[in-house]
């Protein structure tokens, strides 16, 4: 056995004490156990971190070796601004827990922030390895690094903007070299491949998930910004006069036509018709009540009926103590399911090939701050549950004043090399990744390619808010 496969089956060993107190935590939060026999969640690694440890990172193969890493961000805000976000230090790991290069200094108080911060891993100079994109605060300089050495290859003084940063093929060059950056709540600048300023929006309201999509399959993408469409010219195809602003977006074809719909989580902060679903025209297809409407999804998640069906997730902040909402609704507004059992303040993704049934999507649960991560079946079955430490912070708003599993964030991959995903976990101390262990009709031997490992569009253009498979 070679000395690196030794540790890392040593380090995976030593996890499951760990792991025993997680589960002893999840037992006494009411967690419930796996209810399908296609769903077996096993630790398959837990990686310790140092003090360049954050609740937020990015996964991609920064060194090229056709393996994922992941680059852990400490962000702060200056005077408690949330429009001022520094990113301190950023750290890359490989999956053996070694620190790849670092820049910055790190700080393990500056593992929280309330929003999303401006970094992605992506090859956007199309040389085969991806880079580090970022703006580290409020100068608005972007800076590049090279992802094998973590070293400056190009800095651009950009016009505005450092909350988000999001890569598009508006130049029908059928690759994503434009970039759009928006700042938190009010303007949003779109640049060419040689950051170029193509268009811009200024005082409109770009919302916290643009999102590119080629609408009318020209080669070209639109974009979704806010409660607006606009095409590759930055023209305004349609735009709508919702309450607030966009908290979240999914887009996709619901039933098979060809032509996307698309779900807005809106969200003035007051309770009313915020959970809405459009058609590509942007003609509302309906839309239902909600306390502040977080997250929306869009899934097969009931094979057993025809076309896809959409998920919101309601902060319903006006009960106490705070809770949140599932519901699950056809392309018609049939509502399926409604779920409040172990929910806070939640967030969820859309969750793919974590089983083998081909098709089948789950909905993927965290920061539900009194339950662990789980993933959820659409008949609102918790058929694979996380266990993870309970949280180091206590912030007092959960159930008896305490936040059990706030600390931490989740994404999902495949990790292993296989026809599965795993799910990714991690707090500003550890990772822990979860693989399905159970049997498969044709098992896959894990083969890695030498070659780099392409970034797709839900990793390249990450978000706080969780928008696409």
């Amino acid at each position: 056995m070679r000395l690196r496969d030794l540790a890392a089956f040593l380090l995976v060993v030593i996890s499951f004490a760990g792991v025993f107190d997680a589960n002893r935590s999840a037992a006494r939060a009411g967690a419930a156990e796996p209810a399908r026999d296609d769903s077996r969640p096993r630790l398959w690694r837990r990686i310790a971190l140092g003090d360049y440890g954050s609740t937020y990172a990015r996964i991609g193969d920064l060194d090229g070796d056709g393996r994922p890493d992941v680059l852990f961000v400490q962000v702060y805000c200056t005077d408690g601004n949330e429009n001022r976000a520094v990113l301190s230090c950023l750290t890359a790991i490989d999956l053996d827990g070694k620190i790849l290069w670092q820049v910055g200094k790190p700080d393990i108080s500056h593992i929280y922030f309330g929003g999303d911060f401006p970094v992605q891993i992506y090859d956007r100079d199309r040389d085969g390895y991806n880079e580090v994109i970022y703006i580290p605060d409020e100068k608005n300089v972007l800076t590049i690094l090279d992802g094998r050495t973590g070293k400056v290859t190009k800095e651009v003084q950009l016009a505005g903007g450092h909350d988000s940063i999001l890569f598009a093929d508006f130049s029908a060059t059928g690759y994503a070299q434009d970039t759009l950056i928006k700042d938190r709540y009010s303007s949003f600048w779109v640049y060419d491949k040689d950051f170029k300023l193509l268009w811009s929006k200024i005082d409109c309201n770009p919302g916290h998930y643009p999102m590119e999509y080629d609408f009318d399959g020209d080669g070209r993408d639109e974009l979704l910004c806010g409660f607006a469409l606009y095409g590759h010219d930055g023209k305004v195809r349609w735009n709508k006069d919702f309450p607030g602003h966009n908290d979240a977006v999914y887009v996709a074809d619901m039933d098979g036509d060809g032509r996307p719909e698309i779900a807005i989580a809106a969200s003035d902060g007051t309770p009313g018709p915020q959970t809405i679903l459009l058609d590509a025209d942007g003609n509302v297809l309906w839309r239902k009540q909600a306390d502040h409407s977080q997250h929306a999804l869009i899934g097969d998640f009931r094979p057993d009926l025809p076309g896809k069906e959409v998920c919101f997730i309601d902060r319903q902040m006006n009960h106490e103590p705070v809770r949140s909402e599932l519901t699950l609704f056809t392309k018609s507004g049939e509502q399926l399911l409604t779920n409040r059992e172990n929910i806070w303040y939640m967030a969820g993704e859309v969750i793919d090939h974590w089983t083998a049934r081909p098709g089948e999507n789950l909905i993927g649960l965290y920061s539900r701050g009194f339950a662990p991560p789980c993933l959820m079946d659409g008949h609102g079955r918790e058929i694979a549950t996380f266990p993870l430490p309970e949280a180091i912070k206590e912030k007092g708003g959960g159930p008896d004043g305490k936040d059990l599993y706030d600390d931490y964030y989740v994404q999902h991959m495949d990790f292993v090399g296989d026809d599965r995903e795993e799910i990714f976990c991690c707090n500003h101390q550890a990772i822990y990744i979860w693989t399905n262990d159970a049997p498969v009709d044709k098992p896959v031997i894990p083969q890695r390619p030498k070659s780099p490992l392409p970034q797709p569009p839900r990793l390249r253009n990450n978000n706080f808010y969780p928008g696409r498979l």
